[in-house]
């Protein structure tokens, strides 16, 4: 059963539903060559989502982390004294990258392994100094650029933005708080 919004979508010129369609530029007839920029909210949040990635990943480059280090640290943080199977598990990392992961980041004397008391066939993760010190300044650049992305919006914008976002994400079976490229990288090369 066809809806309006089918009919529209059937009833519009070219290959854009109604609406959806490009605008052209004024005084010109639609063609592709004449139309505006091109308007989809899939291109613009990919296009977004490559310079924001890019840009961060400058950011913290300084501090020498890179972005999966920061939210393999941040995620340790937020559950510190939890095994790495569980933070692995939260973060959507499989078992054998997650051990390669803590490995790095153990040798740079950022995180350690501690005997579990509950269960003594694991370990638990938990930020040295080091580490802590580290993500503390990792977060200090990330709130900077983060108030730089949002400086042209207000408070209850940015809110509004955030909630569009999340609905967006929803549709795509995102889970809050994690990033997509764990699930299809394991925070490889976000």
């Amino acid at each position: 059963m066809k809806t309006a919004s089918d009919a529209e979508f059937h009833r519009s010129p070219g290959p854009w539903p109604g609406d959806l369609a490009p605008a052209p530029l004024e005084g010109t007839a639609p063609s592709p060559e004449s139309s505006g920029p091109f308007r989809s909210v899939g291109f613009t949040l990919s296009s977004i989502g490559h310079a924001v990635s890019r840009r961060f990943r400058e950011i913290l480059a300084p501090l020498e982390l890179e972005p999966r280090e920061f939210a393999l640290l941040r995620g340790v943080s937020a559950a510190e004294g939890q095994t790495q199977h569980a933070i692995g598990g939260r973060l959507q990392i499989p078992p054998s990258r997650m051990v390669a992961f803590v490995d790095a980041l153990e040798a740079r004397g950022l995180l350690e392994r501690r005997l579990n008391p509950e269960d003594r066939r694991t370990r638990a993760l938990h930020l040295t100094d080091a580490g802590r010190d580290l993500l503390d300044r990792a977060f200090s650049v990330a709130l900077a650029y983060e108030r730089d992305l949002t400086a042209d919006l207000g408070a209850d914008e940015r809110e509004q933005l955030l909630d569009l976002l999340h609905r967006v994400g929803a549709r795509l079976s995102l889970r809050p708080g994690v990033h997509a490229a764990t699930a299809d990288s394991a925070l490889a090369d976000e």
